[in-house]
Protein backbone atom coordinates (compact mmCIF):
# COMPACT_ATOMS: atom_id res chain seq x y z
CA UNK A 1 0.00 0.00 0.00
CA UNK A 2 2.36 2.43 0.89
CA UNK A 3 4.70 1.84 -2.37
CA UNK A 4 1.48 3.55 -4.27
CA UNK A 5 2.20 6.43 -2.74
CA UNK A 6 3.72 9.31 -4.31
CA UNK A 7 6.19 11.74 -2.22
CA UNK A 8 4.84 15.47 -1.64
CA UNK A 9 6.52 18.59 -2.18
CA UNK A 10 7.76 20.24 1.42
CA UNK A 11 4.96 22.71 2.34
CA UNK A 12 1.92 21.81 4.36
CA UNK A 13 3.02 18.59 4.73
CA UNK A 14 1.16 17.22 7.55
CA UNK A 15 -2.11 18.72 5.51
CA UNK A 16 -1.19 17.48 2.69
CA UNK A 17 -0.88 13.93 4.36
CA UNK A 18 -4.17 14.13 6.14
CA UNK A 19 -5.74 14.96 2.37
CA UNK A 20 -3.78 12.28 0.89
CA UNK A 21 -4.59 9.55 3.64
CA UNK A 22 -8.42 10.96 4.11
CA UNK A 23 -9.01 10.95 0.24
CA UNK A 24 -8.00 7.11 -0.25
CA UNK A 25 -9.83 6.01 2.94
CA UNK A 26 -13.28 7.90 2.26
CA UNK A 27 -12.90 6.82 -1.64
CA UNK A 28 -12.41 3.40 -0.35
CA UNK A 29 -9.18 2.36 -1.67
CA UNK A 30 -8.08 2.07 1.84
CA UNK A 31 -10.82 -0.04 3.29
CA UNK A 32 -12.96 -0.32 7.00
CA UNK A 33 -10.59 -3.01 8.97
CA UNK A 34 -7.48 -2.49 7.48
CA UNK A 35 -4.10 -1.43 8.89
CA UNK A 36 -2.36 2.11 7.69
CA UNK A 37 1.13 1.66 6.94
CA UNK A 38 3.66 2.20 9.99
CA UNK A 39 4.49 5.56 10.68
CA UNK A 40 7.95 5.12 9.30
CA UNK A 41 6.64 3.76 6.31
CA UNK A 42 4.36 6.49 5.47
CA UNK A 43 7.12 9.42 6.01
CA UNK A 44 9.38 7.68 3.70
CA UNK A 45 6.75 6.73 1.06
CA UNK A 46 5.34 10.51 0.95
CA UNK A 47 8.81 12.17 1.68
CA UNK A 48 7.90 13.73 4.97
CA UNK A 49 9.47 13.53 8.66
CA UNK A 50 7.47 11.35 11.29
CA UNK A 51 5.83 14.47 12.82
CA UNK A 52 3.95 15.35 9.87
CA UNK A 53 2.77 11.70 9.86
CA UNK A 54 1.96 11.92 13.33
CA UNK A 55 -0.08 15.35 13.00
CA UNK A 56 -2.16 13.95 10.23
CA UNK A 57 -3.45 10.89 11.90
CA UNK A 58 -4.27 12.61 14.67
CA UNK A 59 -6.58 14.94 12.88
CA UNK A 60 -7.79 11.22 10.73
CA UNK A 61 -8.49 10.14 14.51
CA UNK A 62 -10.63 13.45 15.31
CA UNK A 63 -12.50 12.73 12.60
CA UNK A 64 -13.08 9.00 14.15
CA UNK A 65 -12.24 7.91 9.90
CA UNK A 66 -9.43 5.81 12.11
CA UNK A 67 -8.48 3.99 15.13
CA UNK A 68 -5.09 3.99 17.02
CA UNK A 69 -4.75 0.64 18.90
CA UNK A 70 -2.01 0.83 21.06
CA UNK A 71 1.28 -1.88 20.56
CA UNK A 72 -0.91 -2.74 17.25
CA UNK A 73 -1.53 0.03 14.85
CA UNK A 74 -3.68 2.18 13.22
CA UNK A 75 -6.81 1.05 11.67
CA UNK A 76 -9.28 2.21 8.82
CA UNK A 77 -13.20 2.96 10.74
CA UNK A 78 -16.48 2.48 8.98
CA UNK A 79 -17.93 5.66 8.12
CA UNK A 80 -20.80 5.59 9.98
CA UNK A 81 -18.96 4.88 13.33
CA UNK A 82 -17.46 8.52 13.05
CA UNK A 83 -20.38 11.28 15.37
CA UNK A 84 -18.04 14.00 13.42
CA UNK A 85 -20.22 16.42 11.73
CA UNK A 86 -17.18 17.70 10.19
CA UNK A 87 -17.31 15.06 8.00
CA UNK A 88 -20.21 15.57 5.89
CA UNK A 89 -18.14 18.95 4.65
CA UNK A 90 -15.23 16.28 4.33
CA UNK A 91 -16.60 13.96 2.41
CA UNK A 92 -17.50 17.15 -0.46
CA UNK A 93 -14.23 18.13 -1.33
CA UNK A 94 -12.88 15.47 -3.08
CA UNK A 95 -14.64 14.16 -6.30
CA UNK A 96 -14.12 11.29 -5.79
CA UNK A 97 -16.13 10.82 -2.95
CA UNK A 98 -19.13 13.06 -4.18
CA UNK A 99 -21.99 10.99 -6.02
CA UNK A 100 -25.47 11.80 -6.49
CA UNK A 101 -26.67 8.80 -4.08
CA UNK A 102 -24.42 10.65 -1.24
CA UNK A 103 -26.09 14.35 -2.07
CA UNK A 104 -29.24 13.11 -2.13
CA UNK A 105 -28.63 11.32 1.31
CA UNK A 106 -27.57 14.82 2.47
CA UNK A 107 -30.23 16.48 0.72
CA UNK A 108 -33.04 14.35 2.82
CA UNK A 109 -31.36 14.73 6.38
CA UNK A 110 -31.14 18.56 5.35
CA UNK A 111 -34.84 18.68 4.09
CA UNK A 112 -35.64 16.79 7.91
CA UNK A 113 -33.54 19.10 10.12
CA UNK A 114 -34.26 22.35 8.31
CA UNK A 115 -37.87 21.97 8.80
CA UNK A 116 -37.62 21.28 12.49
CA UNK A 117 -35.04 24.30 12.50
CA UNK A 118 -38.03 26.57 11.10
CA UNK A 119 -40.45 25.33 13.15
CA UNK A 120 -38.50 26.06 16.27
CA UNK A 121 -37.86 29.37 15.03
CA UNK A 122 -41.26 30.31 14.60
CA UNK A 123 -42.13 29.55 18.25
CA UNK A 124 -38.62 30.57 19.57
CA UNK A 125 -37.95 33.77 17.58
CA UNK A 126 -37.89 37.29 19.46
CA UNK A 127 -38.21 40.66 18.71
CA UNK A 128 -34.48 41.44 17.68
CA UNK A 129 -35.01 38.39 15.16
CA UNK A 130 -37.54 39.79 13.35
CA UNK A 131 -35.85 42.96 12.99
CA UNK A 132 -32.94 40.98 11.28
CA UNK A 133 -34.96 39.60 8.87
CA UNK A 134 -37.06 42.44 7.86
CA UNK A 135 -33.29 44.00 7.43
CA UNK A 136 -32.74 41.71 5.10
CA UNK A 137 -35.34 41.55 3.13
CA UNK A 138 -34.81 45.70 2.41
CA UNK A 139 -31.16 44.56 1.24
CA UNK A 140 -32.41 42.15 -0.85
CA UNK A 141 -35.22 44.08 -2.39
CA UNK A 142 -32.10 46.53 -3.06
CA UNK A 143 -29.76 43.78 -4.06
CA UNK A 144 -30.73 40.07 -4.39
CA UNK A 145 -31.11 40.44 -8.14
CA UNK A 146 -27.23 39.70 -8.52
CA UNK A 147 -26.21 36.11 -7.44
CA UNK A 148 -23.97 36.77 -5.15
CA UNK A 149 -25.50 38.78 -3.28
CA UNK A 150 -28.50 36.36 -3.48
CA UNK A 151 -26.44 33.50 -2.11
CA UNK A 152 -25.11 35.97 1.03
CA UNK A 153 -28.83 36.96 1.83
CA UNK A 154 -29.83 33.54 1.41
CA UNK A 155 -26.72 32.18 3.68
CA UNK A 156 -27.47 35.00 6.72
CA UNK A 157 -31.36 33.99 6.35
CA UNK A 158 -30.51 30.51 6.98
CA UNK A 159 -27.61 31.42 9.85
CA UNK A 160 -30.72 33.98 11.42
CA UNK A 161 -32.95 30.86 11.35
CA UNK A 162 -30.66 28.54 13.51
CA UNK A 163 -30.26 30.86 15.90
CA UNK A 164 -33.93 32.04 15.93
CA UNK A 165 -34.69 28.15 17.22
CA UNK A 166 -33.24 28.69 20.33
CA UNK A 167 -31.31 25.46 19.98
CA UNK A 168 -27.46 25.13 20.11
CA UNK A 169 -27.24 21.74 18.50
CA UNK A 170 -29.36 22.80 15.31
CA UNK A 171 -27.62 26.55 14.70
CA UNK A 172 -24.68 24.17 14.36
CA UNK A 173 -26.09 22.19 12.22
CA UNK A 174 -27.59 24.44 10.27
CA UNK A 175 -23.99 26.39 10.14
CA UNK A 176 -23.26 22.64 8.47
CA UNK A 177 -25.60 23.47 5.82
CA UNK A 178 -24.64 27.18 5.41
CA UNK A 179 -21.02 25.95 4.13
CA UNK A 180 -22.88 23.45 1.57
CA UNK A 181 -24.99 26.04 0.53
CA UNK A 182 -21.49 27.96 -0.27
CA UNK A 183 -20.03 24.76 -2.31
CA UNK A 184 -23.36 24.12 -4.30
CA UNK A 185 -24.72 27.88 -4.49
CA UNK A 186 -23.05 28.35 -8.25
CA UNK A 187 -25.47 25.66 -9.17
CA UNK A 188 -28.39 27.55 -9.07
CA UNK A 189 -27.83 31.15 -7.76
CA UNK A 190 -26.77 32.82 -11.10
CA UNK A 191 -28.39 34.75 -14.00
CA UNK A 192 -30.95 32.49 -14.10
CA UNK A 193 -32.61 33.14 -11.09
CA UNK A 194 -36.27 34.52 -10.30
CA UNK A 195 -35.16 37.07 -8.07
CA UNK A 196 -38.82 38.05 -7.77
CA UNK A 197 -40.07 34.84 -6.93
CA UNK A 198 -37.11 34.74 -4.15
CA UNK A 199 -38.08 37.74 -2.99
CA UNK A 200 -41.77 36.82 -2.66
CA UNK A 201 -40.97 33.92 -0.75
CA UNK A 202 -39.22 35.48 1.63
CA UNK A 203 -41.54 37.87 1.93
CA UNK A 204 -44.30 35.14 3.00
CA UNK A 205 -41.91 33.52 5.35
CA UNK A 206 -41.36 36.61 6.77
CA UNK A 207 -45.10 36.98 7.54
CA UNK A 208 -45.41 33.67 8.43
CA UNK A 209 -42.93 34.04 11.83
CA UNK A 210 -44.59 37.37 12.41
CA UNK A 211 -47.51 35.54 13.14
CA UNK A 212 -45.69 32.51 14.62
CA UNK A 213 -47.05 29.92 12.07
CA UNK A 214 -45.04 27.26 12.05
CA UNK A 215 -47.25 25.43 9.52
CA UNK A 216 -46.88 27.87 7.14
CA UNK A 217 -43.19 28.90 7.68
CA UNK A 218 -42.63 24.99 7.35
CA UNK A 219 -44.73 24.47 4.06
CA UNK A 220 -43.10 27.93 2.69
CA UNK A 221 -39.83 26.46 3.18
CA UNK A 222 -40.54 22.71 2.20
CA UNK A 223 -41.12 24.88 -1.72
CA UNK A 224 -37.85 26.46 -1.41
CA UNK A 225 -36.06 23.28 -0.59
CA UNK A 226 -37.91 21.32 -3.73
CA UNK A 227 -36.77 23.60 -5.76
CA UNK A 228 -33.04 23.56 -4.42
CA UNK A 229 -32.89 19.80 -4.13
CA UNK A 230 -34.58 19.62 -7.68
CA UNK A 231 -31.34 21.88 -8.89
CA UNK A 232 -28.71 20.17 -7.11
CA UNK A 233 -29.54 16.57 -8.12
CA UNK A 234 -30.06 17.65 -11.37
CA UNK A 235 -26.74 18.95 -11.65
CA UNK A 236 -24.86 16.08 -9.69
CA UNK A 237 -26.67 13.67 -12.57
CA UNK A 238 -24.88 15.34 -14.82
CA UNK A 239 -21.52 15.51 -13.21
CA UNK A 240 -21.34 11.84 -12.73
CA UNK A 241 -22.39 11.22 -16.21
CA UNK A 242 -19.66 13.46 -17.33
CA UNK A 243 -16.94 11.83 -15.05
CA UNK A 244 -16.37 14.90 -12.89
CA UNK A 245 -17.75 13.51 -9.66
CA UNK A 246 -17.63 9.93 -8.84
CA UNK A 247 -15.06 7.26 -8.80
CA UNK A 248 -13.93 8.22 -12.32
CA UNK A 249 -13.36 11.27 -11.38
CA UNK A 250 -9.96 10.26 -9.11
CA UNK A 251 -9.09 7.97 -12.07
CA UNK A 252 -9.00 11.09 -13.93
CA UNK A 253 -6.53 12.91 -11.68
Amino acid sequence: MAADLQPLAPQRRADEVFERLRSRILSGAIQPGEQLPTERELAEALGVNRSSVREAVKHLEFLELVEVVHGQGTFVRELGESSALQLVETLLRDPRTVTRDLMTQILAFRRHTTLHVVELAARNHTAEHLERARALMEHEADKGSAPQAALEIDIAMNALLGEASGNLLYQIVTNLFTKLLRRLGPIYYNEERDHARSYETHRRLLAALELSDADAACAIVGEVLDYSEAKILEAMSRLEAEGAIGPAAGEAR
